[in-house]
């Protein structure tokens, strides 16, 4: 009697809501997230900060959104380099940009970079106190 094992990997999808104007810049971030197969991606007119995930928003629609003031953790701003926008979103809080022309996989990165750093802060590994000695 032959026997199979079967391995299931559980893992839990990731959201991304993508609000930029441009629609094959959009599409071809969402096309780069969707690759690895662990990614809900939303190309969205107006985020909504109620769901988990990182966002990505446009410089020039920021202020249009204004249950986002509190959200600069998980926000990736698409920032235009001719335009002032990067002296006004680092003005704001925000500190994590995206140049607008980058390279789809550069907003991919960004992405999983702050994927990382929201996991992180919402379990931070556990210190080991032995390693501490008393001054």
């Amino acid at each position: 009697m032959a026997c199979e094992l079967l391995v299931v990997r559980l893992v839990r999808m990731k959201t991304v809501q993508v609000a930029i104007q441009d629609p094959e810049y959009a599409d071809s971030i969402r096309s780069a997230l969707c690759e690895d197969g662990n990614h809900r991606v939303h190309l969205v007119e107006m985020p909504d900060a109620t769901l988990e995930g990182v966002i990505v928003v446009d410089a020039m629609r920021l202020n249009s959104f204004p249950l986002l003031a509190n959200e600069h953790e998980r926000l990736i701003v698409l920032v235009h380099k001719e335009r002032d926008d990067l002296s006004r979103v680092w003005d704001a809080g925000v500190r994590h940009v995206l140049f607008h022309g980058d390279p789809p996989h550069m907003a991919r990165i960004m992405v999983l970079g702050m994927e990382l750093r929201l996991a992180f802060l919402e379990h931070p590994p556990l210190r080991d106190i032995t390693q501490f000695t008393a001054l």
